[in-house]
């Protein structure tokens, strides 16, 4: 990304906007609940636990408004606004995706980052980067440069972007935070050239139960997607699917979280983790309500294509 030579600092700074839930401090905003899921059991949340439809997928406007409210800042409060050490999965990020978005090609060409927050994530691919134009919803990001450019993320979703504008794309651990996914998805497509490449790397379980209090360290409405339904999703919308990696044994992500351990970061842990997926993929479900069933895959990590025609 620019000078091939230079590293650039892409760790963003910047001064704090005024968040919605400042006064509530960080847990008073991971304790906000949408008003959707007031009241809501087990039971009357059962087709989406099932994997049948996508909480948040067919919202309203009001819905989405709300849902986006509690996101916008969820997580930029959680890191500590941008401070606290994120865990370093650059062998993960380029082995699973950013090694097929460039191939054969000499230069990743315009990029956009959805929801990358201070861009750390395309280190491993700096030097092939022509500009990076990041759609993000914490203005606390925001450091505009040379080679960099930042957008506000709009509720509906919508990308301010002509048709088809970038060559590649990028949703790493964000659709999972939005909640008309289908609409974004489509987005993505739209504003796609043909025969660039997108890539998406996505939690394929609930992250917990929805009608409980949530877990602490986890954003509001924060859930996956059920691993077939994003899928049959992607390619519905008119993506080709040139390779998917099924990644995350659980015991291996407590491992980075609670020792430090930059797992994904490492060629040898990372095969690990994906031999462990493998032989355990039998025993993936999306809702987990006991430790046996959490013995699967966890992620998804899809590299998709515009067709040319």
């Amino acid at each position: 990304m620019g000078d091939r030579h230079h590293r650039p600092n892409l760790r963003k700074g910047g001064q704090e906007p005024d968040f919605q839930f400042e006064n509530r401090g960080l847990w008073g905003i991971l304790k906000a609940v949408h008003s959707y899921l007031t009241g809501q059991t087990e039971a009357t949340l059962q087709d989406f636990y099932s994997g049948k439809k996508v909480l948040g997928n067919d919202f309203t406007p009001e819905q989405i408004r709300e849902w986006y409210s509690l996101e916008e800042n969820a997580c930029f409060e959680i890191y500590e606004h941008g401070k606290k050490r994120m865990p370093n999965n650059d062998w993960l990020h380029w082995s699973c995706g950013f090694r097929w978005a460039l191939g054969q090609r000499h230069s990743l060409g315009k990029v956009l980052g959805l929801g990358s927050g201070n861009a750390e994530e395309f280190r491993p691919i700096e030097k092939w980067i022509e500009h990076l134009y990041i759609v993000e919803s914490a203005e606390g990001y925001f450091q505009d440069g040379k080679t960099i450019t930042y957008k506000k993320a709009r509720p509906d979703g919508v990308l301010d972007f002509p048709d088809e504008f970038f060559d590649t794309q990028a949703a790493i651990a964000v659709l999972h935070h939005i909640p008309n996914i289908s609409s974004v998805l489509r987005e993505l497509f739209r504003t796609l050239k043909r025969g660039g490449v997108c890539l998406i790397k996505e939690p394929i379980t609930s992250l917990g139960p929805w009608h409980l209090p949530r877990k602490r360290g986890l954003a509001p409405c924060e859930r996956g997607f059920p691993q077939k339904w994003l899928q049959d999703e992607l390619e519905t919308i008119g993506f080709h699917m040139i390779h998917k990696t099924l990644f995350e044994f659980p015991p291996l992500r407590h491992l980075r979280d609670r020792f430090g351990v930059d797992t994904y970061n490492s060629k040898f842990w990372v095969w690990i983790d994906q031999v462990a997926c493998q032989c355990l993929g039998w025993n993936y479900r999306y809702y987990r309500r006991r430790w046996l069933e959490k013995l699967a895959p966890s992620y998804a990590f899809f590299v998709c294509q515009k067709p040319d025609a």
